[in-house]
């Protein structure tokens, strides 16, 4: 129990940081979903029960809070948690391409559902455009920030098995 409402901490804390930076920095076209990075690793590290819980509970909070329509964010969440889980014990936690890579993969198909679930973009949008400007460079982002985390994250757990 202790375990999960740290994490639902770390979640409301993420999203709150992914809000912020829409609200101080109107003109930026793109913010990262720091949720969807938390849940793409999480899957990744402990598997897909804790990715799976972690990424309905973050979509839930983004439905509340990011969306008018309840319900696009949590299947979606969910369902990129499982494609990641798959990738559990598949690879040295030591190997620093593979997290960055897996979001990188996991953005790109995440905003590739929204988009198809989202009933007012299905046929007013020039699909190409939005990947070459939107998409893709969000994807890149999102790919820094896990690489800079995922980095940050073993250089921690390193100093903290030595001292």
């Amino acid at each position: 129990m202790k375990k999960y409402l740290f994490n639902l901490l770390i979640l409301i804390f993420l999203l709150i940081c992914q809000l912020l930076i829409g609200i101080i920095f109107p003109a930026l076209n793109l913010i990262p979903d720091f949720i969807l990075i938390y849940v793409v690793m999480r899957a990744i590290m402990f598997g897909a029960k804790d990715g799976m819980l972690f990424a309905a509970t973050g979509g839930i909070l983004q439905d509340v809070f990011l969306n008018s329509l309840i319900g696009i964010f949590t299947p979606v969440k969910t369902a990129i948690a499982f494609l990641a889980s798959l990738l559990t014990d598949r690879f040295f936690q030591e190997n620093l391409l593979i997290p960055p890579l897996a979001v990188f993969i996991a953005t790109l198909i995440h905003e590739i559902l929204y988009l198809l679930l989202k009933e007012n973009y299905l046929f007013t949008t020039d699909y190409l455009l939005l990947f070459k400007q939107i998409i893709l460079p969000m994807a890149i982002l999102n790919t820094t920030i896990t690489f800079i985390s995922y980095l940050s994250y073993l250089l921690w757990q390193r100093w903290n098995l030595n001292g």
